[in-house]
């Protein structure tokens, strides 16, 4: 059988992607089909993200919401008030079982569990470990090989990970308060040529997600992460007693690289597409933004699915890529002093990229001066 679109992969991108189809009228007569060789029947991720409660969101699963965080370092420890903002926590099994039940009334979808082995522009085709499926109009893309991965990492472009390692654990005592999150703890040790933080995401007073951050390009060992994590709860938190009720474990490519559209009937989304910040390594709000692009796109009969991404903020990420990844400036200092010299919900707003020119100066103003010129200056002439 022939589908119209075939999706691979069922993680976020692709079973949003799907769900928003469906939603506008795109399958009414058409046939979809989604590989993935994940049933998605496990809670393997957490989603978070800062955004305004629109009426999109409020259509999610969302979990938990938060209005308030925590920043912290060496010499400042701040609570602020994210208004306009809320925090939003989507547990993956919560999220594929509410697009599953979305779906299940579609009988213009079809869902195969397979590993999918490659795809063929010129034949418009998809093969599995176990069949090759054909496709009328597009294939998107969620996932990635490692030749294409390989690709952006080279020496012109500035590539880093943002890798974490963490425990949902439960204590004994009281040792969290479940109206703040804890969005980024510097109290740790300093990473050379990239970041680390911890970072606390508490269910109640007693039930916390603790994970250790790093944004670098040098991997760590499980044990390495281990040890820093065990090291921050128990001496930082001041933690003795705990137990371990779930471990996330993953790691996201940042990079102001992109990955290369390979044919126009092949269209890559998710993180394939660039809708991880590489500033920040989230992606949730990005993704829905594309997956909006898209349907807008093929309703309009128009094949152009590119992330529309702002010239200006896709420099910005550059070049404060640049100073870490070089190591222009520590990230505890660059982090630190955008943190005690700015308010939370403006930095969020800049990191949404909603601010104008006069807000971004305001803002550039308060980071370590010489590292970024310098960083600027070799961006400007790559």
């Amino acid at each position: 059988m022939k589908y119209d679109y075939i999706i691979g992969g069922a993680g976020l991108s692709g079973l949003t992607l799907a769900w928003q189809m469906a939603k506008h009228n795109i399958l009414d007569d058409k046939q979809l089909l989604i590989i993935d060789a994940d049933k998605k029947e496990a809670n393997d991720r957490t989603w978070c993200f800062w955004a305004k409660p629109e009426m999109w969101i409020t259509e999610l699963p969302i979990k938990q919401s938060w209005n308030k965080a925590q920043v912290k370092g060496s010499d400042f420890d701040l609570v602020q008030d994210l208004a306009p903002y809320r925090y939003y926590k989507i547990e993956g099994i919560d999220y594929y079982n509410f697009i599953k039940n979305e779906l299940n009334n579609y009988s213009q979808i079809t869902f195969i569990q397979d590993h999918i082995i490659s795809e063929d522009a010129n034949e418009k085709s998809v093969t599995t470990s176990e069949s090759t499926y054909h496709f009328k109009d597009y294939f998107f893309k969620s996932y990635f090989y490692p030749d294409e991965l390989n690709s952006v990492q080279n020496p012109k472009q500035h590539f880093i990970w943002q890798h974490f390692y963490g425990w949902k654990i439960k204590t004994k005592e009281i040792a969290f308060d479940p109206k703040v999150i804890t969005y980024m703890d510097m109290n740790v040790a300093e990473e050379i040529k990239g970041l680390s933080f911890a970072y606390i995401l508490p269910d109640s007073q007693y039930e916390a997600m603790v994970e250790y951050t790093l944004f670098s390009a040098q991997l760590w060992s499980e044990e390495d992460y281990k040890n820093a994590l065990i090291d921050y709860i128990q001496n930082n938190l001041g933690i003795k007693e705990y137990e371990i009720e779930e471990i996330e474990f993953n790691k996201i490519p940042m990079t102001n690289a992109s990955f290369s559209q390979r044919s126009k009937s092949i269209v890559p989304i998710g993180t394939l597409a660039g809708t991880v910040k590489p500033s920040t390594g989230y992606s949730f709000v990005r993704n829905y933004q594309h997956i909006q692009q898209i349907i807008k796109n093929i309703k309009s009969n128009k094949d152009d699915f590119a992330i529309n991404s702002s010239v200006k903020f896709k420099f910005y990420d550059e070049v404060l890529i640049n100073v870490l990844h070089t190591s222009k400036s520590s990230g505890h200092q660059v982090f630190g002093n955008l943190y005690k010299k700015n308010k939370l919900p403006q930095l969020l707003k800049f990191l949404n990229e909603e601010t104008n020119l006069l807000e971004d100066l305001r803002i550039m103003n308060t980071v370590p001066k010489w590292p970024f010129i310098k960083a600027v200056a070799e961006e400007l002439v790559k």
